[in-house]
This record gives structure tokens, sequence and C-alpha cells, in this order.
């Protein structure tokens, strides 16, 4: 199971998921996901990922990871190691890991260094390089 983002209280959408009550949840999420809140989008990521909707847990998971959300940043990573939902691309995983490492994710290293261990140089390179660019401005 994906753990919560640190927040002081569940809200509303993770109340009704982890009661589940998950059509309830997408109620509260998909609105406020698609003006872009980044909460939203990734418990419509979790929520995807939970019903096996693989490449829609990716698209929410994008949003979120890409206005620096790291748990997202992690969750689309561990994605592109195993090819699920996107297509596999050990480049791009070491990016997203990276790039949470660089956001501050306490955890992101030691997945980030277990891929990259797998990288030649020049791939090093590349996924570093691309790793700044995962961001919203």
């Amino acid at each position: 199971m994906v753990a919560l983002p640190a927040a002081a209280e569940p809200t509303p959408g993770w109340k009704a998921f982890t009661a589940g009550e998950h059509e309830k949840a997408e109620a509260i999420w998909r609105p406020q996901a698609e003006q872009g809140d980044l909460n939203a989008a990734f418990g419509m990521g979790v929520l995807a990922q939970t019903r096996d909707q693989f490449q829609e847990a990716a698209r929410w998971y994008e949003q979120a990871a890409r206005a620096g959300l790291t748990s997202a940043q992690v969750l689309l990573g561990s994605m592109y190691i195993d090819g699920r939902g996107v297509a596999r691309d050990a480049v791009r995983a070491y990016a997203w890991l990276h790039r949470a490492t660089l956001d501050g994710h306490a955890n992101a290293a030691r997945a980030r260094d277990a891929v990259g261990a797998a990288l030649s140089a020049a791939q090093l390179v590349e996924a570093e390089a691309l790793s700044l660019t995962l961001r919203n401005p």
C-alpha cells in the first residue's frame, strides 16, 4: 500500500480512500487534481494504481511529481523501473529518483543509486541532466 503524504490531518479524500470509499475519494480528488492540486493528483494516482490502471496512475503521479511532490517522484521512478504504465526506462527512473533526492526525499537516494549501478557513465550524465528538467517552472 502507498503511504499517505505527510500532513497534520488526513484530508476528506484520504479519509474516504482509507475507508474503502474509492468513488467518494475520486469525486473529491478529480476536480481538485484537474485544477492542478498536487496532493489530489497524487491521490488520483494512488487510486488508479489500486485499480491496476497503471497508465492513468503514471499520468497523475507525473502531474504531482512535476509540481514537486517527492512521494510522486519516487512512485513514478519505480514505475519506470518496472515498466508499469510507462515504458521500462532506467534513465528516466534514475532521473525521477534523482529529482526526488534533490527535492529532499529521505529514501530516494538508495533507490536511485541501485538503478544507477546498472547505467553507463553516459546514461548517468543523461539522467542527471534530465532530472533538472522534471519540475514545472
